[in-house]
């Protein structure tokens, strides 16, 4: 319950930082945009646990589990306890980027933007290209 208001707060927080924005998809998923800017992940330690943080030059989003992508593909972006941040079974470290322009090739298995749940949080990122795997 305390993540469901830490992510409220901090979308709310988000919300008065344009152009970043905050929404709810079917009033269930937190959904936010960061600017078409390049991303920097960090790894932060809060008092609730692990979290990891997206930051442009004009919004940021922080939680212990967020989804990423373009508005269809979901992909789980998670704070480790004691291993770092996960992408896709990737290990990122501090200070590692979403560049604007890049691509992420989403691998298989990955979920759809529609299929997140309640309390699930989407961070939209515009700058990046997520290409779908070949069937």
């Amino acid at each position: 319950m305390r993540l469901f208001f830490a992510v409220v707060f901090a979308c709310v927080s988000l919300a008065a930082v344009p152009p970043a924005s905050a929404d709810s998809i079917d009033g269930s998923v937190v959904q936010v945009r960061l600017p078409n800017q390049d991303i920097t992940l960090s790894y932060m330690e809060r008092k609730s646990g692990f979290t990891v943080e997206l930051e442009s030059n004009d919004g940021s989003v922080e939680g212990q589990k967020l989804f990423v992508g373009d508005g269809t593909v979901a992909i789980e972006l998670v704070a480790h306890p004691s291993e770092g941040i996960f992408l896709q079974g990737n290990q990122y470290r501090q200070g590692d980027q979403f560049k604007k322009g890049s691509t992420i090739k989403v691998r298989p298995g990955f979920k759809k933007a529609s299929a997140l749940t309640t309390g699930d949080v989407y961070v939209v990122l515009p700058g990046v290209k997520f290409e779908l795997p070949n069937n």
